[in-house]
């Protein structure tokens, strides 16, 4: 890509953009000169202030935090000259990912996903992944949604409809521009089709080894919100936009290799799972509730993990279940896999595959045992108070900040600082009165 971008600058496009992924998941930076961001894997000074922040650029308070004020100084950047693409229709604005280094590269993102795959290198194992996500789409623009009441804002299409040819072909144009607007970022899709809910599409990104799969569902992510908004329109990967709506997913599929096997597959086997992929799941579903926030990381989170919405309320393991907060999807080797039904639309990548692969990787290192598959709906199932998710952020947190595992796979470092912005996330959300309340209370009570 290096190529177009040299050929981009020389006929205008003289700036390209970094963009380093804050504990939200979003992309936060700034343009510097394409030249600049060509010569290697250079080092630039960028502030620290992106990891303190809420995602409403609120400074994580030293009181939720427990450790003095910080100066916000600059801390070492490091670009990935290898990740530049074009994240634009017309292929003029380009983007490179960048991580942190140096005393800030244990609670970067990106740094505790690296750690978690050389975890997998050390004992000899690829991991690849691919991310499916749902979004909505509303016939509105930044300036017509600020201050409307939700119940005037006006979805792409209305009613559910999943897997509508005829919307589908309605909104081809829409579709094309998707298509044509991934394939020149390097982000090849395998699926793109709408899902059940008003104006909800899923696209799914073809599988790659699991960094650069989380490297280019970040930028997908993006790049989907930005593009959107050049068609007057608005994205959101709010994992719940409405009670009365489907929630929006964010799965994610998963094999690993050795020495060019799938150590998923055994053919000798009951539906070719080998021990291997039993120890990995079971270790999923062992830590599943202790990494949660991980996967759910906000507080509309919880609102979609609930029954009878295709998402998970307990861990659970299924073959080929949709139900299930695991689904094993046999198959012949280069399609035996696993899905990832956990986490949501709204997931920072880096840290919900993190949590996907490192449970899986506790698994294999403690053989973890499974239990019989589920068969029917999982969400049906009467989960026990101990074998429920948690059932609210406050609880995730606490879960994950308390768990020595967590600490011995994400280092202690990253599970203090992510706990600490999801308890300030949590607080920031309790103290709001809701339209909702006021509805339900303002007379009556």
């Amino acid at each position: 890509m290096s190529g177009e971008v040299r050929g981009s600058a020389a006929n205008g496009a003289r700036a390209a953009m970094i963009g380093v992924c804050d504990f939200d998941g979003v992309l936060r930076g700034k343009h510097v000169m394409a030249d600049d961001a060509l010569d290697g894997d250079k080092l630039i000074k960028f502030s620290e202030a992106v990891l303190a922040w809420d995602c409403a650029d609120q400074v994580i308070p030293a009181t939720v935090t427990q450790k003095p004020p910080s100066a916000f100084a600059d801390a070492d950047l490091r670009i990935l000259s290898g990740t530049g693409r074009p994240v634009s229709s017309d292929r003029r604005q380009y983007l490179y990912l960048a991580e942190f280094v140096g005393p800030h590269e244990s609670i970067c993102p990106r740094g505790v996903l690296r750690k978690v795959l050389r975890r997998a290198a050390d004992h000899g194992y690829g991991c690849t992944a691919g991310f499916e996500f749902e979004f909505v789409l509303f016939k509105e623009t930044a300036e017509t949604i600020n201050g409307k009441p939700f119940d005037q804002w006006t979805p792409l299409t209305h009613g559910p409809f999943g897997y509508s040819v005829a919307r589908a072909v309605t909104h081809n144009e829409l579709f094309d521009e998707i298509r044509v607007l991934c394939k020149n970022a390097g982000i090849p899709l395998s699926g793109l089709h709408f899902e059940t809910g008003p104006g909800v599409i899923e696209a799914a990104l073809r599988h790659c080894d699991a960094l650069d799969a989380a490297d280019r569902a970040v930028i997908f992510k993006s790049m989907i919100k930005s593009w959107a908004q050049t068609r007057g329109l608005m994205a959101t990967f709010m994992a719940k936009v409405s009670e009365n709506w489907p929630g929006q997913s964010g799965h994610i599929h998963i094999s690993m290799s050795s020495g060019g096997e799938n150590l998923f597959y055994d053919g000798e086997t009951n539906r070719n799972v080998s021990k291997v992929m039993r120890q990995f799941v079971g270790g999923q579903l062992k830590y599943m509730k202790d990494f949660c926030v991980l996967a759910a990381p906000n507080v509309n989170s919880y609102k979609r993990l609930r029954p009878g919405y295709w998402a998970p309320t307990c861990p659970s393991w299924g073959l080929d279940n949709r139900s299930c907060a695991v689904r094993v999807i046999p198959g012949e080797p280069a399609a035996h896999r696993i899905e990832y039904r956990l986490s949501g639309a709204d997931v920072n990548p880096y840290l919900a595959l993190s949590c996907a692969i490192g449970s899986g990787l506790l698994g294999i290192e403690e053989d973890v045992g499974l239990t019989a598959p589920v068969a029917g709906d999982a969400s049906a199932l009467n989960c026990a108070t101990a074998e429920r998710l948690p059932q609210d952020l406050s609880e995730a947190t606490g879960r994950f900040v308390q768990s020595p595992e967590a600490v011995d796979l994400f280092g202690g470092e990253f599970v203090e600082a992510f706990s600490s912005s999801r308890r300030w996330e949590w607080e920031a959300v309790q103290h709001r009165v809701t339209d909702f309340e006021r509805q339900r209370y303002f007379e009556i009570i």
